[in-house]
């Protein structure tokens, strides 16, 4: 059994279940790679030192093997409590994991032993964020600026909070306020400009320009410059815009989603058609995309060829009942020829 009391540093670390003999899948992939054998020889030879239970451990949470992972930070931890890393990969562990609860529990743990910490701070905000605990997200965030009052993240996040919360006007105010700490933050600009978009604000491009004028190559700036004319129905500019991105970045299947979507809008089914297949072949379980995909053979009467795109989403992503009923739909009409 687990122990039960959370002020213990074991209190962190899940019980292994029945399972923990079997052949680990994510050992078997990895027995014979040589990093490993690197990091496995050091701690082999430094069994005291936490340091490399802690990069082994950063290499198996990489790896996917976060079992592993968890038990070697679990020895680094034992060896030395006092590294805030430990405890900020330990929670990306979990949360990479499904094990919400245990990556907040964490996290809440270490800004209590680093409450000085303004980077375990802002990754406690970060998981009350993403778990939806907005009041404790706020009140972490005061923390950090009566700490900091510069600190462009916390604004960053309360940003997040406040549009979130679905107010916002405050939420445009702590994106611009963000941009005010560090005009370098580019998530802040772009974030900016997506308010502004909504808010019906004639200056929302400016959010953008300055987003790309930051980092020319950001792939997050230009697909904000992107969606801001796809949010528009300016489909020349947005096509513009995300084949420019496609040139800097072929290989990320998003864009060409966006652009299928375009041409299907005016009509160009066979071009939408191809852009999906391009998405879709960097991305074989993009269930979207062979939704949309089937949207369009459906408009050019390949109902065969819909239909088994419709099941294909469904298959991929069993709680996209929509494809699921399209598909069943085709089939029903096919059947009846």
């Amino acid at each position: 059994m687990c122990a039960a009391s959370m002020l213990t540093l074991f209190s962190l670390f899940s019980c292994k279940g029945e399972d923990a003999n079997k052949p680990n899948p994510v050992q078997a992939q990895i027995a014979n790679d040589p990093n490993l054998k690197v990091l496995n020889d050091f701690i082999l030879k430094n069994p005291t030192v936490a340091e490399g239970f802690f990069n082994r451990a950063k290499y198996y949470y990489d790896m996917e093997g976060y079992d592993e992972a968890i038990l070697d930070l679990a020895s680094a931890m034992k060896l030395d409590s006092m590294k805030p890393k430990y405890y900020h990969l330990l929670a990306d562990t979990y949360m990479d994991y499904y094990q919400s609860r245990m990556a907040l529990m964490t996290m809440q743990k270490a800004s209590g032993m680093f409450p000085d910490s303004i980077h375990t701070l802002l990754k406690l905000t970060e998981f009350e964020i993403i778990l939806k605990k907005y009041d404790a997200a706020m009140q972490t965030i005061r923390n950090i600026l009566s700490k900091d009052r510069q600190n462009a993240d916390a604004y960053l996040m309360m940003g997040t909070v406040l549009e979130e919360s679905n107010d916002m006007k405050r939420a445009l105010a702590a994106y611009k306020k963000s941009t005010e700490m560090n005009p370098f933050m580019i998530d802040a600009w772009t974030k900016a400009g997506d308010i502004a978009d909504k808010m019906g604000d004639k200056n929302a491009l400016r959010y953008f320009e300055t987003a790309i004028r930051v980092d020319t190559n950001s792939y997050n700036a230009l697909y904000a410059m992107a969606m801001h004319y796809q949010h528009q129905n300016n489909r020349i500019k947005a096509l513009e815009w995300f084949k420019k991105i496609n040139q800097k970045y072929p290989k990320i299947p998003q864009p060409y989603f966006n652009i299928g979507i375009l041409y299907n809008e005016i009509d160009s089914l066979d071009k939408a058609i191809e852009s999906f297949d391009m998405a879709i072949n960097l991305d074989k379980i993009y269930s979207e995309a062979y939704y949309a995909k089937a949207i369009v053979q459906e408009k050019q009467g390949n109902l065969k060829g819909a239909q088994r795109n419709y099941s294909q989403a469904s298959t991929l992503n069993p709680k996209f009942t929509k494809a699921a009923q399209e598909s069943d739909r085709l089939k029903s009409i096919i059947n009846k020829k």
